[in-house]
């Protein structure tokens, strides 16, 4: 057996996990002027796996290499810069959950620390995913 060259194997630790979540990572994203978007990643792969806006009220996430939005279905909790700590998109053939702890900024925005993100399939199985992120405003 030949052992990988050394060049290969720094390769393969640079390259990022896949996600946990089945989720691929989110291309940058532009924002409006005047608006803020929750931005998100999977603690485990650190891709970006989320936008949210609340204006409109929808979630942006990259599912078998194509761009899917959801609409929001429901909140709950005290919002910090535009957005609730349990927040919940879907269209009946998905639901994506948000659970998220939000330190407000001075800039308008905030900070997530601590966080989880629940996928739902129509079939009712779920994956849960610890998250951290950003709210940045424009």
């Amino acid at each position: 057996m030949t052992p990988l060259p050394l060049i290969a194997l720094l390769l393969a630790a640079a390259s990022p996990a896949p996600s946990l979540l089945g989720l691929g990572e989110l291309p940058p994203q532009p924002l409006a002027k005047g608006s803020c978007a929750l931005f998100l990643w999977d603690r485990a792969s650190q891709q970006r796996v989320v936008m949210a806006t609340f204006a409109p009220a929808q979630i942006l996430v990259m599912r078998n290499g194509k761009a899917v939005l959801l609409p929001l279905a429901g909140t709950s909790g005290t919002a910090v810069a535009g957005f609730a700590p349990h927040t919940v998109y879907g269209d009946g053939a998905a639901q994506i959950t948000l659970d998220i702890t939000v330190t407000p900024a001075g800039d308008g925005g905030g900070v997530v620390r601590d966080g989880a993100i629940s996928l739902t399939a129509a079939d009712g199985s779920m994956i849960v995913a610890p998250v951290a992120g950003i709210i940045g405003c424009r």
